[in-house]
């Protein structure tokens, strides 16, 4: 069986890149969508053809994130469908001195969950929760010895999964076992009687967001950034930033902005206003992922130029609008 899954998981890895090239290089075709008539600006100067085209390149930036999500949201739904991970649990192994089953109990879950950590480095931990919370496993072993909680019951993803019974991707956490700011896809686990068994998840290391957007080609005095619909950020273009550390959780420096109130209805465009005390120029892009929110913001300081000097331009339109080099997204759309 681990033959099997792991020729079916490098079969989605190859379908997924075909998914991505495809939506980078067909995007605009659908810009559209997030490409709105009205545009939400403060600042006559700015061009509203080159926000509609900026926001076309910001969609091309969403479809790579979204299909990298959807490829592990499959990997997952696939697992939950193995019959080792639908058969039996048997919850008397649970042994609260290791937050759940021993390193050597129900190998075959234990398993399904190193195959998925070996072919998707995007995961860092893969584990299943019984239908009450209660922890039953983690992989690698050593993040269940570290949690601090062995019942989470209180997460947004178990509580959202508990009720819809369908795939869901959260907002970002602090692990209770390493202290990191990630996020979790969850799936729940259900058989052919249409009884939930459990929920299997998979939480997403946020250095690969980083890595990804501090790798596109940006302008000067420009930062894009990924954030949940709560303000945290997961991902960030700014080589002098993290989106892992408990910090960036707690700062939550994005919540109180314009554009995000904006985003947050649905809409996408262009504002001026503050931030982190000055003037700025941001484009907003939301779009809806697994029975949730996320917001790609492109901040561009409006108080000087690349040489330090004073100037009320955000966007010059005497210049080339494109953000990225026109290959760029070809050849990150494998990044992951």
């Amino acid at each position: 069986m681990m033959l099997k899954i792991s020729s079916f998981s490098f079969g989605i890895i190859a379908m997924s890149s075909i998914i991505i090239l495809f939506s980078a290089a067909n995007s605009p075709s659908i810009s559209s969508i997030y490409a709105q008539d009205t545009q939400y600006s403060n600042n006559n100067n700015i061009n509203k053809n080159n926000t509609s085209l900026l926001l076309n390149e910001l969609t091309n930036i969403k479809n790579i994130l979204e299909s990298k999500v959807t490829k592990l949201a499959t990997a997952l739904q696939i697992a939950i469908s193995l019959p080792q991970i639908l058969e039996h649990h048997d919850v008397n192994l649970i042994d609260p001195k290791v937050n759940g089953i021993q390193e050597d109990a129900d190998l075959e879950k234990r398993k399904i969950a190193k195959t998925l950590l070996d072919q998707f480095n995007e995961f860092s931990s893969i584990g299943f929760l019984l239908n009450n919370g209660d922890v039953y496993f983690v992989e690698p072993f050593e993040r269940q010895l570290n949690l601090t909680a062995n019942n989470l019951v209180f997460r947004d993803y178990y509580q959202v999964v508990n009720q819809t019974k369908k795939t869901y991707v959260s907002d970002a956490i602090i692990s209770k076992s390493s202290g990191r700011n990630l996020a979790i896809i969850a799936t729940p686990v259900i058989n052919k009687e249409n009884d939930k068994r459990g929920i299997l998840y998979g939480s997403i290391n946020f250095n690969n967001y980083d890595k990804f957007l501090q790798s596109l080609n940006l302008q000067n005095n420009t930062r894009l950034v990924l954030i949940d619909k709560t303000g945290v950020k997961i991902g960030d273009s700014n080589v002098n930033e993290t989106s892992v550390s408990k910090e960036s959780f707690e700062k939550k420096q994005f919540s109180n902005l314009t554009s995000v109130k904006f985003a947050l209805e649905g809409k996408s465009g262009s504002t001026i206003e503050k931030f982190e005390g000055k003037e700025s120029q941001i484009l907003f892009l939301p779009y809806d992922l697994f029975q949730n929110k996320r917001i790609l913001l492109l901040i561009q300081d409006c108080n000087s130029d690349k040489e330090g000097n004073e100037s009320n331009k955000c966007i010059d339109n005497n210049k080339e609008t494109n953000l990225f080099n026109e290959n760029i997204l070809i050849k990150l759309g494998t990044f992951f």
